[in-house]
């Protein structure tokens, strides 16, 4: 839950990128969120072949765990630039969802006024 949230919120489900495994999942009290390293980046597995790397890491699971990173390396950089790269599409996104929106209401709001000033 702490540490799990914001990432299973960011990444909405389970998928590979590259060689990190990114795992979201639920329980009854909250989301939760663990990232393991695949021995090879073309297709996930499951198993004994990957090792969790992020994950609980203090507290009762499905009660008060807490998340980071159980072991140190390069996949670490490489997370954080996922994270930032999925952060930037997601901002991306809704700008140009707000773009859209805005020139709807504008739209709408013109043809109103139009109508309107021609009774």
């Amino acid at each position: 839950m702490r540490g799990a949230r914001e990432y299973a919120e960011l990444f909405g489900e389970s998928k590979q990128y590259g060689k990190l495994y990114l795992k979201v999942g639920y329980h009854a009290r909250g989301k939760t969120f663990q990232i393991y390293v695949t021995p090879t980046d073309a297709t996930v597995c499951i198993g004994s072949d990957m090792v969790e790397v992020y994950g609980i890491t203090d507290g009762q699971p499905g009660w008060t765990e807490t998340y980071g990173w159980l072991h140190k390396g390069p996949w670490e950089n490489d997370f954080i630039k996922l994270v930032e790269t999925t952060k930037s599409v997601r901002d991306a996104t809704a700008k140009a969802d707000k773009v859209k929106r805005d020139a709807l209401i504008e739209e709408r709001e013109a043809r109103t006024k139009k109508l309107l000033s021609a009774y």
